[in-house]
């Protein structure tokens, strides 16, 4: 049919329907690849975008489309186009689609584009997704600054630690704990430990990625008094002091009559009285 219409009939590869969506892209939807092929091999623009701006290689990657991806690759489609989402290497990130996003690294794919200050890292990371986040580190992807750090805060907890994992793996610092951590993910410890050891890098720390560790420590150990105290740590120095306090009481359920918890607690309420005193000015 798609053959008559375009060899006998003449009709335009590129003609739009109501919804301003090409053939290109319903075949695309209808995951005809024999279709997809032909309208490319017989003029296809294979960078037209839709009515929302994006272009057939957004939504293949996006859907995890691999050999849609590749032959829009083959025809010269543009890596990079970019739309209000990004690239299709961050819609790629934020679908968790990696195979697509392995395709899109071979033909280098900008893994540093920058869209609203996020890189395609950031997705990644946001969504928990592990392998994409190893593909975009080993390409060369930056690995830091607070958008990583707001990407991790914000990425579901059964994902965080393995890509907080990744990210330390492949950047160098503390690769014992990391090292520790991919030989046993449950030891809750060595959670701890490097809940600690966040809290003691360059200025200041680390402490939201303290406090990453913490909630993995607290999930293998809830009964662990070091837990809530790791997590009391974190949250004092992220100026959270009523979770700082909450954490303290929990620690002091757990160990009760122990001077240097009684010590954190009273400073910690000391400085919760402070900042509330602040606020109310």
């Amino acid at each position: 049919m798609c053959a008559h219409l375009v060899e006998e009939l003449r009709m335009d590869v590129n003609a739009v329907d109501n919804g301003g969506r090409t053939p290109l892209i319903h075949a695309m939807y209808g995951e005809k690849v024999s279709t997809f092929k032909y309208l490319l091999d017989h003029g296809a623009n294979p960078d037209r975008v839709d009515p929302n701006g994006f272009a057939p290689l957004h939504s293949a990657a996006g859907s995890g489309y691999c050999e849609m991806v590749k032959l829009l690759l083959a025809r010269g489609a543009c890596t990079d186009p970019v739309t209000c989402c990004g690239t299709p290497l961050h819609i790629a990130a934020t679908e968790g689609q990696d195979l697509a996003m392995k395709i899109l690294l071979g033909h280098n794919a900008d893994y540093n584009k920058m869209i609203n200050g996020m890189t395609p890292l950031y997705f990644a990371i946001n969504v928990s997704s592990v392998k994409c986040a190893k593909l975009l580190i080993q390409a060369g992807g930056v690995a830091n600054g607070d958008f990583i750090l707001t990407a991790l805060a914000d990425a579901p907890s059964n994902g965080s630690a393995e890509c907080l994992n990744c990210l330390l793996g492949f950047g160098g610092e503390w690769h014992a704990r990391n090292d520790a951590l991919e030989l046993d993910p449950d030891d809750a410890t060595l959670f701890s430990n490097r809940s600690l050891c966040w809290l003691h890098i360059g200025k200041g720390g680390k402490p939201l990625l303290s406090l990453l560790d913490a909630y993995e420590c607290k999930k293998r150990r809830p009964d662990w008094s070091k837990a809530f105290y790791r997590e009391s740590k974190a949250l004092a120095l992220l100026k959270d002091y009523k979770g700082a306090c909450d954490a303290l009481l929990n620690v002091l359920k757990m160990d009760p009559g122990n001077a240097e918890i009684e010590d954190g607690l009273r400073k910690a309420m000391e400085s919760l009285k402070v900042s509330q005193s602040t606020k109310a000015q």
